[in-house]
């Protein structure tokens, strides 16, 4: 019987999925991509849950991954993707390089983040690398990374990400993680994830002691 997915049983071949909902920018990565005789692309998705199914279904090394999908997010897609499959490595390929996204995706799993805006050979590079079981950040994105270990750590609302943020507000409102979840666009996992920081952060516990927060802060009414 043919195998269904033939580029399994070629030995030393790197397979990738690769998640944009940008159909032109997929199209050229692939071309790129498969210019490598060891890369082989093993499928294309549209938004971030169409990644975690197709991730799930194909087993890929690697996931290519931009962050900004309709559906959810690259980085819920991320988590879901790290949890399901630990074999499988998650690369970012985003726009995106400040902190709120930066260093949530180091969080969630993803071995690789990398701009968009990079040369050719240097994406090729990541993949190889986060394939051999290394991390690779871009340039631009280790130095914020470097700039948070030496940066003193903040206390209260300054300390919050964007996202933490909209969360704490959403939560102080009675919403529950599923309704935060769909309002922002991301996978309950996701909204548990900054829930969890921004409590950490504030030294708040349980719900009663958010809505106080918010309160005292001018946050809600």
């Amino acid at each position: 019987m043919t195998s269904r997915f033939p580029w399994r049983e070629v030995s030393g071949l790197i397979t990738i999925l690769l998640a944009d909902d940008h159909a032109m920018f997929r199209a050229g990565i692939r071309v790129l991509l498969e210019l490598q005789e060891d890369f082989r692309v093993a499928g294309e998705a549209t938004d971030g849950r169409d990644a975690v199914r197709k991730a799930l279904e194909l087993k890929p090394d690697i996931v290519l991954m931009d962050i900004a999908m309709p559906g959810i997010d690259g980085l819920s897609a991320c988590g879901e993707i790290r949890a399901a499959l630990p074999a499988t490595r998650v690369i970012l390929l985003t726009q995106y390089e400040n902190r709120e996204y930066v260093l949530p995706a180091t969080k969630l799993g993803a071995s690789g983040y990398v701009l968009k805006r990079a040369a050719a050979d240097e994406l090729v590079n990541a993949i190889r690398v986060v394939h051999s079981g290394r991390a690779f950040l871009d340039p631009a994105v280790a130095q914020i990374m470097m700039e948070e270990l030496r940066t003193p750590s903040q206390t209260g609302l300054g300390s919050l990400t964007e996202r933490e943020r909209e969360v704490l507000l959403l939560m102080a409102k009675g919403k529950t993680n599923a309704e935060i979840a769909a309002t922002l666009n991301l996978s309950p996992k996701t909204v548990e994830f900054h829930r969890a920081n921004f409590m950490q952060k504030l030294g708040l516990h349980g719900r009663t002691e958010v809505v106080r927060f918010a309160i005292r802060h001018g946050l809600v009414d």
